[in-house]
């Protein structure tokens, strides 16, 4: 008879590995200013957009955005992250006075502060 080859697995000797359950505390804090930072990077590369189309237009106060500019030179233009934050890449623009939102919800008006920052 051959003697037995039976050696106790590595595995089994240390135990069953440890599942982790959850995340910490530090990590779920990292993880939320990491994904902070991005958005605010995403957000200004959107509001650069708008203003760059101003730019671009030689625009002056008052000059209009219209919805089908809005469609054509920004939102076919950005991916899915700046998707997200387009909304509060306007609302920052309109807030910081820069620029008015029309009656459609979607056309913008260049304000006097928009023009004298271009």
């Amino acid at each position: 008879m051959k003697p037995s080859n039976n050696k106790p697995k590595t595995q089994s000797r240390r135990g069953a590995p440890k599942k982790r359950t959850g995340l910490s505390a530090q990590e779920i804090k990292r993880r939320k200013s990491k994904k902070s930072a991005l958005e605010t990077v995403y957000k200004e590369e959107v509001k650069e957009m708008f203003m760059l189309w101003f730019k671009k237009q030689k625009a002056v106060a008052g000059h209009v955005m219209t919805k089908t500019d809005v469609l054509k030179n920004i939102i076919k233009n950005i991916d899915k992250k700046q998707d997200d934050v387009l909304e509060a890449a306007m609302n920052d623009l309109k807030t910081g006075g820069f620029i008015e939102t029309q009656e459609d919800g979607f056309s913008l008006k260049l304000t006097q502060k928009g023009a004298d920052s271009l």
